[in-house]
């Protein structure tokens, strides 16, 4: 039987730095924000040399969208679908908004945007791995609403994800929380739009 190689160390430790850094600059980002992402404070973090950071990602930009393209950044919710899409959408605004409530994943969505209106590259990144996902998941869940009957044949799908999706990031930009009775507003005022009748 021939003997097992053993792993490479320098590729075991390449792959903890850059675990390591990712996760210093998701800290950074949520605590500081991106215009204040400082790389001497994320190497101190990682235990790395800033010179390994720059080696690898040459600007801070860089660093950022590869924190998106990891999973390091930005929480997701999964769309549910109980069999009422009015339900569903409301619940998944709801819970969004919980998490984005919160300090650090609040300061990671405003830091992310801001590296987006920074960087073209990142903005595209941020748009193929963040906006679309939730975009395609909701205008799913919506399209199966509407096959079952719940939202008239005619309806502005894209229009309403863009909106939810709209409201969402404006309200986390603005760190205003609209409270719950607000939301259901929203829910209402959007479905009532597309015709949505009980199940």
């Amino acid at each position: 039987m021939t003997a097992a190689r053993p792993a490479r160390p320098g590729r075991t430790r390449s792959e903890a730095a850059r675990l390591a850094i990712l996760d210093a600059t998701r800290d950074e980002l949520a605590e500081r924000g991106y215009d204040k992402l400082s790389l001497d404070r994320i190497a101190a973090a990682a235990g790395v040399g800033k010179a390994t950071i720059y080696r690898w990602y040459p600007a801070k930009a860089a660093l950022v969208a590869e924190g998106m393209l990891s999973g390091h950044l930005l929480p997701h919710h999964e769309m549910a679908d109980t069999g009422d899409v009015r339900r569903d959408v409301g619940d998944w605004l709801r819970a969004s908004f919980a998490t984005f409530a919160s300090a650090e994943a609040g300061g990671l969505i405003r830091a992310t945007i801001a590296a987006t209106a920074e960087d073209a590259a990142v903005a595209a990144q941020y748009d193929e791995r963040v906006t679309s996902v939730t975009r395609a998941a909701l205008l799913e869940r919506l399209e199966s609403g509407r096959r079952v009957g719940q939202i008239r044949d005619d309806a502005p799908l894209d229009a309403l994800v863009e909106s939810l999706i709209g409201t969402v990031l404006l309200h986390v930009v603005t760190r205003r929380d609209p409270g719950p009775a607000a939301l259901e507003t929203t829910v209402d005022l959007l479905f009532d739009g597309v015709g949505a009748r009980p199940a």
